[in-house]
């Protein structure tokens, strides 16, 4: 009996570990995509400092074209 006790107490440990492992890895895996996504955005912003509201950038590329 206290050996079955001893599997089901070490089956309870492993999942529970698994369980902090996977959320950990969730967690990186969500920090390292914000990051990322924040990094390519600035880097786009500071391409094009005037932005694209303005419809002149320096590709010569107009939002509006029919409006001068």
């Amino acid at each position: 009996m206290c050996i079955f006790v001893n599997c089901i107490c070490l089956a309870c440990i492993v999942v529970i570990l698994c369980v902090f492992v996977v959320s950990y890895v969730y967690l990186l895996y969500c920090v390292c995509i914000a990051v990322l996504t924040l990094g390519a955005g600035l880097l786009a912003r500071s391409q094009y400092p005037e932005g694209p509201a303005t419809g002149h950038l320096d590709t010569g590329f107009s939002w509006f074209p029919c409006v001068y």
